[in-house]
């Protein structure tokens, strides 16, 4: 599941509920927002909050909102509850007794990173609503301080073990948040990843089940690879070496996937043929580095027209043309259209 942060302060209510309806298209459900904020705008967060809380509640989006014990103090629950939103992301400043207490009227998230075994046993002594439970870990501003995969991930399984909703941050490729600029992810290593690889490594791998995009926005390629996602399809960017229809049809890895390439399903079907009509000559047979996108000649006999992505560098074969290749940032993603049955596209590139 995809989400967004949503900051008050750091763009105009107007940019803020547009990126929200654009994420929706995208296939977001949920925003994240904090509440730490100084006293003197505590009117003027009640304000937009309940503005966005309206247009979160218009789209069908969730609203989790990061809140103190000092802050809530000054805002209240009850306008938080009246406000529509729908969570509260409890770090610090709070009881096992409160925490325990709010669980039972609304969803809480706790910090994935910090939870215990011991805190959750208190928790529970207390009664705690499992049900409106969930774990979020945080995101890092400061490079070099965000979190190793391993240690991630032995916990995520530990929380997911005990009925628990997990969930963690991507960078964003749009805009970055002051007043560092670094991205805000939750794994190091994704710092200075694109936003969809990330979430690609998270959802697949991580033992997680939420994710949500730290930083203000996203760049309009990621956005169109979130969007093509939500409908089961990859998108690669792709130099082209030579024209070919095949191009521009949804591609879908055969179900006994092929250690070395990535086979189209689709491109020696009679279906596909009225774009490939009449022999393909032998052109371009040269080597084939990982990422290279190849169309088999006439000289591979019942082969011709097979379209293929290489895995591994491969040598040059009379009997294979190289059509274009998988620009060197797309490379990392055929790890996830390698899985047979997976379904990818191809965009130029200029």
């Amino acid at each position: 599941m995809l989400g967004i942060s949503i900051f008050l302060a750091d763009r105009t209510l107007e940019e803020n509920i547009s990126y929200m309806k654009e994420m929706k298209e995208a296939g977001c459900t949920e925003i994240f927002t904090s509440l730490h904020m100084p006293e003197d705008d505590i009117e003027v967060l009640k304000e937009n909050l309940l503005e966005i809380a309206s247009a979160a509640k218009q789209l069908g989006m969730g609203l989790v909102a990061d809140i103190s014990g000092k802050a809530l103090k000054e805002i209240s629950f009850s306008y938080l509850l009246a406000s529509v939103v729908t969570g509260l992301r409890m770090d610090f400043g709070f009881s096992a007794h409160e925490i325990a207490d709010y669980s039972q009227k609304m969803k809480i998230a706790l910090n994935a990173s910090t939870l215990t075994p011991e805190f959750l046993a208190t928790l529970k002594d207390h009664e705690i609503c499992l049900e409106n439970i969930e774990a979020w870990h945080n995101y890092y501003p400061r490079p070099e301080t965000g979190l190793d995969k391993e240690s991630f991930m032995e916990k995520n399984k530990w929380l997911q073990a005990e009925g628990i909703t997990t969930m963690a941050f991507i960078p964003g490729d749009g805009m970055k948040r002051k007043p560092l600029f670094e991205s805000l992810p939750t794994l190091e290593k994704h710092r200075h990843q694109s936003s969809f690889l990330a979430y690609l490594e998270l959802e697949k791998s991580c033992a997680v089940d939420k994710i949500f995009v730290g930083d203000l926005t996203l760049s309009e390629w990621s956005h169109h690879q979130f969007q093509m996602y939500a409908e089961g399809i990859i998108p690669l960017r792709v130099t082209k070496e030579l024209p070919y229809a095949l191009w521009d049809i949804v591609h879908q890895n055969r179900l006994d996937a092929a250690r070395d390439v990535v086979r189209s399903e689709n491109a020696r079907t009679d279906e596909a043929r009225f774009v490939t009509e009449g022999k393909i000559a032998p052109m371009n047979t040269i080597n084939r580095p990982k990422g290279t996108i190849t169309v088999d000649n006439y000289l591979y006999g019942r082969y011709e027209r097979e379209l293929q992505i290489t895995l591994k560098d491969l040598p040059a074969h009379e009997g294979v043309n190289v059509i274009g290749y998988v620009i060197e940032e797309d490379i990392p993603l055929l790890d996830y259209v390698r899985k047979g049955g997976s379904r990818y596209s191809f965009t130029a590139t200029s």
